[in-house]
């Protein structure tokens, strides 16, 4: 059986290697997926044909507008969301500014997600947010980047709770480092030697599988290298 067939679901962050291979995986396998991102020049070329709306994952206004524009003001069956940046330095190190910004993307935005699919999720239907393994630790370096996914977490496990009623899953992913590239990319700063990471698309497919076998949690163990 194919859980995701006729399924719409919205993939946030779509411009990233994450968000991409979900949103094409997610195709392949029949879903109806549409597409929220921060540019729109950064959509792949082969996702553009995909309805697709652009928002800024810290303004809850924008991504409930562009939820609206793609969905055309009708619940939809999942919501997986795949944002998040990165920054590395002691707290000492880091600017005002990229403190702010991971805090507002990695947290204040996974908020703005949950308050979306609290009204915008079909019974039955499931919320998914990458938080990672860097919810459930301390690392020096590290620590404003970890402090803002805990937050995530937190709000995601609340969110779990709340939407129980609905009958709605919430999946919070926690998984291992993946090479992604992510690190190349931080905010400010330079990461620490890191062993290396999964493979995105092995990442992905065990998070489909969890989703559709109704898991409702994946911590960093639950994934192999």
């Amino acid at each position: 059986m194919n859980y995701f067939a006729n399924k719409t679901v919205v993939v946030i962050g779509a411009t990233g290697i994450l968000g991409q291979l979900i949103a094409l995986e997610l195709r392949e396998r029949g879903a109806d997926v549409r597409l929220i991102v921060r540019s729109p020049d950064s959509v792949a070329t082969g996702l553009r044909d995909l309805p697709y709306a652009v928002a800024d994952i810290k303004e809850r206004g924008e991504v409930a507008a562009a939820f609206a524009a793609i969905s055309n003001g009708q619940s939809v069956d999942g919501i997986i969301n795949c944002t998040g940046v990165v920054a590395f330095g002691g707290f000492s190190e880091l600017s005002d500014e990229v403190a702010r910004e991971l805090m507002a993307v990695n947290a204040l935005g996974v908020i703005n997600v949950i308050s979306l699919a609290t009204t915008s999720l079909n019974p039955e239907g499931f919320l998914a947010s990458f938080t990672g393994v860097a919810a459930d630790m301390a690392i020096l370096g590290m620590g404003a980047y970890c402090a803002s996914k805990a937050a995530a977490k937190m709000a995601m496990g609340v969110a779990a709770r709340e939407l129980r009623r609905e009958k709605i899953r919430v999946l919070d992913i926690r998984a291992p480092h993946i090479e992604t590239g992510l690190i190349t990319r931080a905010l400010e700063g330079t990461a620490p030697r890191m062993p290396e990471g999964l493979a995105p698309q092995a990442v992905i497919e065990r998070v489909l599988e969890a989703i559709a076998t109704g898991e409702k949690d994946l911590p960093a163990e639950a994934f192999t290298a």
